[in-house]
Formats: structure tokens, C-alpha cells, sequence
């Protein structure tokens, strides 16, 4: 009888232990029909509104092109992948080169109307044709343009004379407002040949409540990531590219000091 007991007070004792290990969260995916797309749309337009970033603008190139009455699914090329985008209804062609910012990841996603299920794709909020945006000058073929290539990562901060901290910058970014100025740091992000440009994000260890505070900078150069650089460039305030890419503070046409 004691055994018996024993043994039953093991099973519940195992049933407990299983039920109260960690358990892996799926996400649940909507369909077309409960509007899963707007509904992501709206998480990814939130993200767009966040100033003095840019790391997560994409370049890509449509391969094709399925139109729904609502919505628009492009599969596109970026950096030498293929993968799924969808967004609000658009004026999409194959062939095109298209900007977007964030995005959200979904896993089988399933379309009703093409009766197919998407392994994964990116829902954001819109596209931009990459000839009509106010940046302009985007190479149809979506390559990088760095006429000048700084390939060394170095070890130790470079002097500037006169370079101005990014904590004095965005405490008082009026005053250096479309001026020339130069900055010293580290680039911690880099977006190659977007909008005729390279992107890249600079920090000196600067911080405003504890984060660290991040100066994106458009430049010709090819600058890695790891590199402690001095650029000089042009301060730029409340920058607007539009559909989202807005920037407080944006330094533009930066050079490396020689």
C-alpha cells in the first residue's frame, strides 16, 4: 500500500515539475481576415517616429509583386537575399528599387486570398519608391557609393582639434546648427547606399540618462564598424526625408580629417 502510495505521490510530483518548466511563447499569427497587416503596420509606424535613428532603413529591390485589395506583398532582394515584405496597398512594380524603415517579423503567415502561407515575412507600415523620395540620387542598382573606402579599424581615438563632444552638440544643437563642425568617436553602425549615401552611427561615450547617445551621419566614405574616427561635416537640425525619416540632429557630407 505504501509503495502504491509512493509511486502516485511520483507521478504528481513529475506532472507538477513538467508544468512548471519554462515554456517557449509561439506568437500568435493573425490572418488577412482580423487585418494582421494594419495591425503590424501600426507597430512599425510607431518605431519610424523615433528620431536620430536610421540603422533600419533597407534598400530593396522587387523580384515580384502580388496586389490584394487591401495590402501589397513584394518578394525583393537586399544584400544578396530574398525574402517577403508586405505593406499597405501600393503601386508596387517589379524591378523597382523601394526604401522602408523597421518592419515586423512574422512566421507562417497565411494569406487566405492566394491561399498560401508565408514562411516568413516582414509586414511594415509603407514603401517609398526610391526615385520619388526627397533624398533622391538612389542608384537603380542599389550598390554602395564609397568613393573613398577607410578600411582600417584602429585601436585608439584620433585627436581633433576643436572637436565638439556629442553630449555639448545635443545639449545645444541650436548652436551649431548649419555649421561645419567636427566629432571624434566610434562608429557602432553602418547602412551602405541608401539614398546615394552611407549611414553611419557614431558614439564618443557620451551619455543622457544613462544611454548612450548615438549621432547618425551621411557620408561618400566607407567606414567599417569598430573604426574610431574624426568626421567633419555639416549639423542639420529637425532633417525631415520624409514618409518617417526624421532627424533631430543629422550631421551630412561628412569627411574623414586628413
Amino acid at each position: 500500500m505504501f509503495a502504491k502510495s509512493f509511486f502516485l505521490f511520483l507521478i504528481c510530483t513529475a506532472l507538477i515539475v513538467c508544468k512548471d518548466k519554462p515554456k517557449v511563447i509561439v506568437e500568435d499569427i493573425p490572418t488577412e481576415e482580423n487585418s494582421s497587416v494594419s495591425g503590424a503596420s501600426d507597430v512599425a509606424g510607431s518605431a519610424q517616429t523615433n528620431s536620430g535613428t536610421g540603422g533600419d532603413v533597407h534598400q530593396v529591390m522587387a523580384n515580384e509583386v502580388l496586389q490584394t485589395e487591401r495590402y501589397t506583398y513584394l518578394n525583393v532582394s537586399e544584400g544578396g537575399k530574398k525574402f517577403w515584405v508586405a505593406t499597405s496597398k501600393t503601386d508596387a512594380k517589379k524591378g523597382m528599387v523601394y526604401l522602408y524603415r523597421g518592419g515586423l517579423l512574422k512566421t507562417n503567415f497565411e494569406s487566405k486570398e492566394f491561399n498560401r502561407t508565408f514562411d516568413t515575412i516582414f509586414l511594415v507600415s509603407h514603401i517609398i519608391d526610391a526615385n520619388e523620395h526627397p533624398g533622391g540620387n538612389l542608384p537603380q542598382s542599389g550598390g554602395t557609393v564609397s568613393p573613398s573606402v577607410m578600411t582600417e579599424t584602429t585601436t585608439s581615438m584620433p585627436v581633433a582639434k576643436d572637436a565638439v563632444s556629442l553630449k555639448n552638440l545635443f545639449a545645444d544643437p541650436k548652436k551649431y546648427d548649419g555649421k561645419i563642425i567636427t566629432v571624434s568617436g566610434e562608429i557602432t553602425k553602418v547602412n551602405n547606399g541608401i539614398m546615394g549615401r552611407n549611414w553611419v552611427h557614431m558614439n564618443d561615450g557620451s551619455k543622457n540618462k544613462g544611454k548612450n547617445i548615438d549621432l547618425t551621419i551621411t557620408t561618400q566614405m566607407n567606414i567599417p564598424v569598430g573604426a574610431k574616427v574624426a568626421l567633419s561635416g555639416k549639423i542639420v537640425l529637425n532633417k525631415d526625408f520624409g514618409a518617417g525619416y526624421r532627424y533631430d540632429v543629422i550631421m551630412e557630407e561628412a569627411q574623414a580629417l586628413r
